[in-house]
């Protein structure tokens, strides 16, 4: 029985075995979890960039406002990253537009500008300290990287200084004469002893020069450390909303894993109660539709073989219960003294044939329920199959003669269908290879009989029956017919042949057998390694053909 998921259209669709995957449903968990951690991660960090900035504001803090300088918004640099730091920003006249402070208006003047080192290095001084015969000398060079590949270095102007800070010669700041110890410090990037001073220019958007000076705070090794220390703490702080992420990710595949369960629960319920259609086959996930599957078959082989096992208490206790009943009912006429004296014989030889035909009942069923047991294991042998052939046909001959019919052994080299015929013409020459094959001797003895025992209890008297035997050397076969010129078995029992139970007699009485008799027999052949099988088109004049096929072997 096909589950009902493969009939379900939309069980076809891509999309649909997508969206219901398990694999995908928890890579999309996982991946959001990532994305979550990573988010987590990148705020731990830029948290970190922005403490490093507010504790040590540079230039590039400043640019972070870049929008609002283009355009003049000079009161967002009105903020607490750039709160210990001193603006002062000029127009290309030299005019000041901006002062952070009153302090940073009185300390840093237009005049100053060529003083202060550019932050994109297109200007900057380089300061070298020289010992020379009248003292300490300070030599000043200007410098700028080349515009052609901009890593080589070229000194525009330079300058030598005394230590009283005179220009002594050079052609910078010739006009100045002297410079004083602020003027000197600015050359060298210094605004005080706690701060740098730099500069930057650059256009707004309407293209108008301006040029930004900022003096910040210099880097302290006592307050770096306090820096780094408060930054180590962030990933403390975030630790707790990575555990919550953790557990809701977790929480999230849990309940993945419980949906991916619950339409198997519900399958199982569905047959508890012992409802044939399961709506749960659309909520499958993709990897479990197999396995869903298999349930399903599972549960409808098990339906199967309980409605197998009630069918054989049903059929035991009906053919049980006929021979039972006449036995019972003779006992009694001989207990109650009605039974004339001259019926006293035949009363006898009834209860004695009712008694055999119950222990014969209950020996095939001892014998189908062993054959079907796990763990039985046949004994296997090499043997003849031939010779073991012959001695069945020899030991069922007096059955066959009782039920009116005969038997026929064909002989090595013959076909079935030339013996069945009458055919007298030589046969087809005997193969070298010898019919041996691995047997266990009761099984192919219960095998053999069964099907003889068929052939003369459900034909008329005078059908014939032929036994063969062969070896299909190309597919390592020992091949054995047993076939009959009755009646032949109707179509509607012929696919259900070797079912259990199965009879011609629909009112099951015990002259019409038990119908367990193809059914053991399949089953012998089946430990043996081999099969069972109803000819679709037996040889004529033959109405019924079985054969048996087991794997050819070698004497060990």
């Amino acid at each position: 029985m096909a589950s009902e998921f493969e009939h379900t259209p939309s069980s076809r669709n891509p999309l649909h075995r997508l969206r219901k995957s398990i694999a995908v449903r928890c890579l999309a968990g996982l991946i959001v979890y990532v994305a979550l951690l990573a988010l987590v991660l990148w705020g731990i960090n830029r948290a970190s960039e922005n403490l490093f900035d507010s504790a040590f504001p540079s230039m590039e803090t400043v640019l972070t406002y870049a929008d609002d300088l283009e355009h003049d918004r000079f009161d967002a640099l009105q903020t607490q990253a750039l709160e210990h730091c001193k603006i002062v920003i000029f127009d290309g006249d030299g005019t000041r537009l901006y002062a952070s402070s009153a302090r940073a208006a009185e300390k840093i003047h237009a005049s100053d500008l060529d003083l202060i080192s550019e932050y994109d290095e297109q200007s900057f001084y380089e300061v070298f300290q020289e010992s020379a015969v009248d003292g300490l000398h300070y030599r000043i060079v200007q410098c700028t990287y080349s515009l052609e590949d901009g890593f080589t270095k070229r000194i525009t102007a330079w300058c030598e200084l005394d230590e009283n800070l005179t220009v002594v010669a050079g052609d910078l700041f010739a006009d100045r004469g002297a410079l004083t110890q602020r003027e000197f410090d600015f050359l060298q990037g210094i605004y005080s002893a706690q701060m740098s001073v730099e500069r930057v220019s650059y256009q707004t958007v309407d293209g108008e020069e301006r040029i930004l000076v900022l003096a910040a705070p210099l880097v302290s090794g006592i307050r770096y450390q306090q820096v780094v220390d408060e930054a180590n703490r962030l990933p403390l702080l975030a630790a707790p909303v990575a555990l919550v992420i953790t557990i809701g990710c977790a929480w999230y595949l849990v309940g993945v894993a419980k949906r991916a369960t619950r339409p198997l629960d519900r399958a199982i319920n569905a047959y508890r109660r012992g409802e044939e259609q399961v709506d749960a086959a659309t909520d499958v996930p993709t990897e479990l539709v197999p396995i869903y599957d298999n349930f399903t078959d599972l549960m409808d082989e098990l339906r199967e073989a309980r409605e197998d096992s009630q069918r054989i208490i049903a059929n035991i206790s009906h053919d049980l219960k006929t021979p039972l009943t006449v036995i019972y009912g003779y006992a009694q006429a001989f207990r109650d003294g009605r039974v004339p004296p001259e019926k006293e014989q035949d009363y006898h030889r009834i209860i004695g044939e009712k008694a055999l035909a119950a222990s014969e009942l209950i020996d095939t069923l001892f014998a189908y329920a062993k054959m079907e047991h796990p763990e039985y294991a046949p004994n296997l042998e090499p043997w003849r199959v031939d010779e073991l052939a012959r001695s069945v046909a020899r030991e069922a001959e007096a059955q066959v003669e009782q039920a009116g019919c005969s038997l026929f052994v064909v002989p090595e080299g013959a076909s079935l269908a030339q013996a069945a015929r009458g055919d007298e013409s030589p046969g087809t020459a005997a193969s070298n290879a010898e019919p041996i094959a691995r047997i266990d001797r009761q099984l192919f003895h219960r095998l053999l009989m069964n099907l003889i025992s068929n052939a003369c209890a459900h034909n008329p008297s005078g059908t014939s029956i032929y036994l063969a035997c062969e070896v299909d050397a190309g597919r390592g076969l020992v091949r054995v017919r047993v076939a009959d010129t009755g009646t032949g078995i109707p179509d509607h029992i012929a696919s259900h042949a070797f079912d259990p139970f199965v009879t011609e007699n629909a009112a099951r009485s015990t002259n019409g057998g038990t119908g367990l008799g193809l059914t053991i027999a399949r089953r012998a052949a089946e430990l043996m390694g081999g099969t069972l099988t109803l000819s679709p088109n037996p040889p004529h004049p033959c109405a019924t053909e079985f054969v048996i096929e087991l794997p050819r072997c070698t004497k060990e």
